[in-house]
Formats: C-alpha cells, structure tokens, sequence
C-alpha cells in the first residue's frame, strides 16, 4: 500500500513538475497575512499577549505551518490527474483542510494551544473535532479560490509558452530551410536541363517526379503552418512512392485508397511521408517478400498499415532519426488537438493511426 501511494505521489504534476512548486510561494504569503494579520489582531485584542505570550507565539508559528500545509494539499489536489471533476476536488479539498486543522491542533497542542481561554480538550471529543473541521472549512474557503487563480493563470502562461516555442522553432526551421536551399536549386534546375534534353520516357518520367518533390520542399509554403490537406500531401507522397517503387522494382507495392471527404481533412505537414519512411526503414523487402504498404482512412483518421517483418540491421541513426521525427508531429498533434497517432502491432502486421483534423476547431494561435 505505501509503494502504491508513493507511487501515486510521484505521478502528481506537483510533484513532478519544479515550476508547479513555484506555486508554494503565494501560499505562504497568503497563510502569512492571514495567520499573523487577521487571527493575531483578533487574538491581541482577547489579551492573550497579555496572559502569556509564549504559548501565543508557538501557537501562532504552528497555525502558519498548518495553513500553509492546507495550501499545499490544495495545490496538489488541483494538479492531481485521476480527480477530473472540479466537485471532486473542490469536496476533497474541504475534507484534507479539516484533517490537517485537528492534526495539527492534536499534535501540538501540548506544546501551545490554540484557545488558551478555553481550551478545547474541555469540550467532547466529537465536538471539538467539530470545531477543528468546521476551521479547516474556514481556511480552505479562503485558500480554494487563490489557488484555483493562480493554478489557471500558469496553465494559461505554459499554454502561451508551449505555443510560443512552437512558433520560435518553425521559424528556426524556416532560417535552416534558407540556407539550405542552394544545393537543392542547382540540382532542380540541372534536372530540368536534363528532362529537356533526354527524350527516354521512362527517364523523363523518373526525372519529373523527382522535380516535383524538389519543387515541393523549395517552393510549397505548406511546412510554414501546422496543417495541410491530405490532398497536398498525397500530391507529395504519390511521386515519392513512385521512385521507391522504380528503385525497389517490384519488391514494394502501395495502395491508396483515400475518400472525398479524407482528402479534404487536415493533418500536420509530413506526416504520411514519415510514417511511409518508416514503414520502408524497418522492414525487410525483396521480391520473394515484398512490403505491402496501404493508406486509407477510417473513422477521422488516415491509417498506414503493412506487413510485418522487421529488419535486424537497423542503426541507432536511423532509429534516432525517425523517433525525433515521430516525435515531431505528435508534439504538433499536442497543439491542435486532444487526439494522438496511435500505433498498433500485429504479429504480421504493423498500424499507425494518424488523426483528421477539422480546421475550423482548431485554436487560431496555433493553426
């Protein structure tokens, strides 16, 4: 049981997350103010500064540490994935500062108490527990709304951070994409002096489905955005698919069977280039076994199947290479949308799921 908690505990973003705990500083401003601006005040005119000022002292340094602690289990509270409903949190929240006002009060009582001029184990038990709940109430009432501010304005500050991060990286993305352009101009053009020149149609053909993905990557501005139409894409894909199939003669075979309504959708730029690159870097493929590779779509998502059968000479290049891009477009999914890709694994068979996205829901600041 206690692993089990220990392990809850570590998944709780509060926990997990350093910026979280930065949340910790205006709870102890709050519990503060509160403890030594409100409760002293009410205490001092009782005249217990009077009567004896060393048990008021103690008494007020352990009511500041309870405070505090009721603040930081709302934090947590707050950040703790398995509680989805506001009630829920709302309700264990009363429930955790009631427990931590008579534990506190139980605990230390005996070093300073906290109603000197009555004290309350001279009441029942049940119902000085009463009244140390019914405090807890009285804190958390105070406490709940402060941290529910301050915990949505830093979600709202890593939303605008994550979005601007995005932003910054595609302009680096961009910058790159310009310094590179000069090598792949000189070979687009050297190609289209050696389509006009060469009257072979099958290398007429291979040539101009080469210029169209270097015209591609030149020129198409869909990589600026974080959507494209899976019309373009395809567009993209099928002229890549056809110098694999010219290269791999014969030990690979495509199929594309995309509707309508699935092309007009949108998805990250790349994706379906990636998941063919993947599909061909990690498998074996020959004309006794060749890769079969399909792309259809299915209930909002584009799916790319195909046979299984994994190659074993793959370099951790190759492999770091693909993750990253992988990677890559599922942070982009993160943006644009609550749904990922989703990757299934047959014995014979291998499945990537990439979901459609409809445009109009998306988030202006990301689209």
């Amino acid at each position: 049981m206690n692993n089990t908690l220990l392990s809850h505990l570590k998944n709780n973003l509060f926990f997990k997350d350093s910026s979280v705990r930065e949340l910790i500083k205006p709870g102890l401003i709050f519990s503060f103010l509160l403890i030594n601006g409100y409760i002293l005040t009410a205490r001092i005119m009782e005249g217990q500064w009077k009567t004896n000022p060393v048990n008021l002292v103690l008494s007020q340094f352990f009511l500041s540490v309870m405070c505090s602690s009721v603040w930081l289990a709302i934090i947590a509270i707050l950040h703790e994935p398995k509680i989805p409903k506001q009630w829920q949190k709302i309700v264990l929240s009363f429930i955790s500062s009631g427990l931590i006002s008579a534990f506190f009060y139980y605990s230390f009582h005996y070093i300073a108490e906290d109603y000197p001029l009555k004290p309350l184990t001279t009441y029942p038990f049940y119902w000085a527990l009463f009244r140390l709940f019914n405090r807890g109430l009285a804190i958390c009432l105070f406490f709940y709304p402060l941290a529910y501010f301050y915990v949505k304005q830093k979600e709202l500050m890593d939303s605008r951070l994550q979005i601007e991060a995005v932003k910054s990286a595609q302009l680096t993305d961009q910058i790159k994409l310009l310094q590179q352009q000069m090598t792949p101009h000189f070979l687009f053009n050297s190609l289209n002096v050696l389509k006009s020149g060469n009257h072979d149609k099958w290398t007429k053909k291979y040539i101009v489905e080469l210029s169209k993905i270097i015209r591609h990557q030149l020129y198409n501005t869909s990589h600026k955005h974080n959507l494209i139409s899976v019309s373009q894409e395809l567009q993209l894909v099928e002229s890549y698919i056809y110098l694999l199939k010219e290269r791999f003669d014969g030990a690979l075979e495509v199929s594309i069977q995309v509707s309508e309504q699935g092309k007009q959708s949108k998805f990250p730029p790349y994706t379906l280039q990636t998941l063919v690159e993947n599909a061909l870097n990690y498998n074996l493929m020959s004309m006794d076994k060749p890769l079969y590779i399909e792309v259809f779509d299915e209930q909002d998502c584009l799916v790319v199947r195909n046979n299984y059968q994994p190659r074993q000479d793959i370099d951790t290049i190759q492999q770091t290479a693909f993750q990253v891009a992988f990677n890559n477009i599922q942070e982009r999914y993160q943006l644009l949308t609550d749904r990922l890709m989703v990757i299934i694994r047959h014995n014979n068979s291998f499945i990537v799921k990439a979901p459609l996205i409809v445009e109009s829901l998306v988030p202006e600041d990301v689209s």
